[in-house]
């Protein structure tokens, strides 16, 4: 994976997988690790769709193994939020990222570079909901903690901004998408040339004709169909951690929900049934009563 070669590690990992149980509670850490290996590399190979069941399966396994809070558990919450982001599912995404958010700014402090960068990717999927005014407001308030915290010049910084300029210039809004490039290209003085080459590209882009502003989102209720994402260049997520063959079970997998046995319930009799019952009981009785009775007097 670190050489690129991605065709072989998935290769490799399919050999591991193999045998994986489709019960996420059965697998061990080494699997668990192979399953978000395995979810990186299909995402990297543009295969949100037959990753997003390793996701879910990755997740429920570490979140089994070592709880909500380790840094493996939100390592494979992130990348089944930027899976759900891929696949179009906006919704869901947005519940990850919040639930990132919410444990990172708990865990390091609101202005940490990955509770921003969770704010960021949460930001992306609300512009992609149509969500675009309140989408834009919250990633310049992250653009500014992030500036405030880590200063203008920083690689993430600058991507944000990018992100930012794309978000304007899919809102038909180019005079300011043209500003906010300029910035980034000010602030990305000195950085690595994949972030002036992002750049480069970003000046390029044409907006999204698909994109849609101000749409209404349903109240608690998601949408079954899933709209495909476009790719471009700002599709990457920006977070922290690192996002880096289709198992035929496990592609469209649910964590199974465990089944209580259920005792038969008692069966009961009838009224007559039971007053016939005490009636046979009655004549025994007295039968044995006056067998007794017959034995002693002949004893006597």
């Amino acid at each position: 994976m670190d050489a690129g070669e991605l065709a072989a590690a998935q290769e490799l990992l399919s050999q591991m997988l193999a045998t994986l149980p489709p019960d996420a509670r059965k697998a061990r850490p080494a699997e668990a690790e192979a399953v978000v290996l395995q979810t990186g590399v299909l995402l990297s190979l543009g295969e949100p769709h037959a990753a997003r069941g390793w996701a879910a399966y990755g997740h429920a396994t570490f979140r089994r193994l070592y709880g909500d809070r380790d840094r493996r558990t939100l390592h494979s919450l992130g990348l089944l939020a930027a899976v759900l982001t891929r696949v179009g599912a906006h919704s869901r995404a947005a519940q990850r990222y919040q639930h990132l958010v919410d444990i990172f700014t708990e865990l390091e402090g609101a202005r940490s570079e990955k509770a921003l960068a969770a704010r960021a990717d949460l930001a992306t999927v609300e512009h992609s909901r149509g969500r675009c005014v309140k989408a834009r407001q919250e990633l310049a308030d992250v653009i500014a903690d992030h500036q405030a915290a880590f200063g203008p010049v920083h690689p993430v910084g600058v991507r944000m901004l990018a992100r930012l300029a794309a978000m304007y210039r899919d809102c038909r809004d180019p005079d300011r998408a043209t500003a906010l490039l300029d910035q980034a290209r000010s602030n990305a003085i000195g950085l690595p040339g994949e972030i002036i080459d992002l750049l480069t590209v970003a000046s390029r882009s044409k907006p999204d004709p698909d994109h849609v502003c101000e749409v209404p989102a349903p109240v608690d209720v998601e949408t079954p169909v899933q709209v495909a994402v476009r790719e471009g260049p700002f599709a990457s997520p920006f977070s922290t951690v690192s996002y880096l063959p289709e198992h035929p079970l496990l592609v469209a997998w649910e964590l199974p929900t465990v089944q209580r046995a259920v005792r038969p319930p008692a069966k009961r009799l009838s009224p007559a049934a039971m007053a016939l019952l005490a009636a046979i009981v009655g004549i025994v009785a007295v039968t044995v009563l006056f067998v007794m009775l017959i034995s002693s007097v002949r004893s006597g």
